[in-house]
């Protein structure tokens, strides 16, 4: 998150002497201003920020200046003006109240079906993602400077969130050497890399008076870290609490591993309900991995965000990773196992089925823990990976028995040898 916060203040792609100089022709130009909705967390907000901003500033109107209430603690401020005279920003964070109130604005005057960020309100048109923003907005913006210019779009209570931030700027000029991967190959903020060598010389206006300091790097205060898990919670309370509503059901089936492990021995079979959950498993997971992969836009359905989800630092293992991929191969595992496991009863369909035990065990168990994120560190649900919980608890639950089974005869062959 702090890669994001600092990168907004100079949207971490200043280009050195470009910064210091006017575009050509800048007042010639007629001012465009548009409304982008962002979140700390996001990875593909990051990329719109540090991606997509900075060259359009240096092609229109040159060096900006950015406004915020700087009276207000890093975790209330949640309106941001970049302007430069052609190009006026309203940067809004929607993990901060207010700035959610506004999300919520736009999305009912817009009649907007998806609850992702980035999002762009520019012409009383809307925008979102890393794929769409970046497309589109140059070419709006090129049609707006050279035309009559673009007002600020009609969401209700855009007024008070201009007017929520005064007079004061903090005028930045950098030369920066920084990298941001990609939307295409990484998408989460966590794994987005930053690297910046800042001379950085910052001007503060407020009414007649100004300070002027020099230091390494700039630094944007955005608001989001202070945010509390209920806050978190509240976001989504219908989404969350199906969430946590899954999480407790998952946690009551490993419990019931223990009672399946003390009941006598048998020679339950794996029947062919194991294959069909398992497919569908296949389809959740292969169309999560699309999203994650090809930075596309979820269906997200009534309830839950999806995109939210999947745009997060969360939505990969290890920052390389996706956890779609991840859930695709875990159950072609499932079907391979089932597969060797149905053979007549030796060893090593006995091993298949303790594997698929093992192995489904684990997906429940580190379900859990993404479950667990959804609503209480993201603070959205994605009805998607909910489904794919549930699905790998059902296979979890279906190999219980055989694989419990088949342990017990391994064990007594063990003895038996010995």
């Amino acid at each position: 998150m702090a890669g994001v916060i600092r990168s907004i203040a100079v949207l971490a792609i200043a280009l050195g002497s470009f910064l210091a100089m006017p575009a050509a022709g800048a007042q010639d130009e007629a001012t465009v201003n548009a409304v982008l909705f962002f979140s700390p967390t996001c990875g593909h907000c990051e990329y719109v920020i540090n991606e997509t901003l900075p060259p359009l500033y240096v092609e229109h109107g040159g060096p900006w200046e950015v406004y915020y209430d700087d009276t207000l603690p890093d975790s209330e401020v949640a309106f941001y003006i970049l302007g430069n005279g052609t190009l006026e920003f309203l940067l809004v964070d929607v993990s901060v109240a207010p700035g959610a109130e506004l999300f919520m604005a736009a999305t009912e005057r817009y009649d907007i079906p998806s609850n992702g960020v980035p999002r762009l309100v520019i012409d009383d048109q809307w925008y979102i993602g890393s794929g769409d923003i970046p497309a589109e907005l140059p070419g709006i913006v090129a049609e707006g400077t050279a035309g009559e210019g673009i007002g600020w779009p009609d969401i209700p209570g855009i007024d008070d969130a201009l007017a929520a931030v005064p007079a004061s700027a903090v005028v930045t000029t950098s030369t920066t050497s920084t990298t941001t991967t990609a939307p295409g190959s990484t998408t989460t903020a966590g794994s987005s890399t930053s690297s910046s060598s800042t001379s950085t010389t910052t001007t503060t206006t407020s009414g007649s008076d100004t300070t002027t300091t020099t230091e390494a790097g700039g630094v944007f205060p955005v608001g989001g870290d202070g945010e509390s898990v209920a806050e978190r919670f509240g976001r989504d309370p219908v989404g969350n609490s199906i969430s946590v509503v899954v999480l407790a059901g998952m946690l009551a089936s490993l419990a019931a591993l223990v009672v399946v492990a003390r009941r006598p021995g048998g020679n339950r079979s794996l029947g062919i309900a194991v294959p069909i959950i398992a497919v569908l498993g296949m389809v959740v997971a292969a169309y999560l991995t699309y999203v994650e992969t090809a930075d596309a836009e979820a269906v997200c359905g009534p309830v839950g965000d999806c995109n939210t989800v999947q745009q997060s630092e969360y939505a990969e293992l290890f920052g390389v990773i996706p956890i779609g991929l991840l859930g695709l191969v875990g159950y072609a595992v499932v079907l391979v196992t089932w597969l060797v496991a149905r053979a007549e009863h030796n060893p090593i369909s006995d091993w298949a089925r303790v594997a698929l035990l093992a192995g489904t065990v684990a997906g429940v168990a580190f379900s859990i823990y993404l479950t667990f994120l959804e609503p209480f560190v993201i603070g959205a649900t994605c009805a998607w990976c909910l489904t794919s919980a549930v699905v790998i608890t059902v296979l979890m639950l279906l190999a219980a028995g055989p694989g419990v089974d088949s342990l017990r005869r391994l064990r007594s062959i063990h003895e038996l040898s010995n």
